[in-house]
């Protein structure tokens, strides 16, 4: 069996796989992983805060001060986890679908 390319094939990839650090989700941790000097609400005081810390700490506000909804609702997603969905058949609904596929394959 031979090999896939053959020399000069432009399907292949020169650049290789990127490197660690160019996708979307590394720079994004990347920049919620350095501080900020935030001012405290409540206080008046400043304080140093990772972003991801300032990130959690005004969704928790928005949830619990200001009531929002989909707020409360993302926390207790990443708490939780998500409700997993179910569909319930009937024995008449899969006996409905099974005649279907019997009559569309004859």
């Amino acid at each position: 069996m031979g090999k896939p390319f053959k020399k000069n094939d432009p399907r292949i990839n020169r650049k290789g796989r990127p490197k660690k650090g160019e996708c979307m989700t590394d720079i994004l941790n990347w920049a919620l992983d350095q501080e900020r000097k935030i001012k405290d609400d409540k206080t008046g005081k400043e304080k140093t805060l990772l972003l991801r810390h300032a990130l959690a700490e005004k969704l928790i506000s928005k949830a619990v001060d200001d009531g929002d909804v989909a707020a409360i609702k993302y926390i207790y997603d990443r708490l939780d986890g998500r409700p997993k969905e179910s569909i319930e058949l009937t024995d008449s609904a899969v006996d409905t679908k099974l005649k279907e596929l019997m009559n569309n394959g004859t």
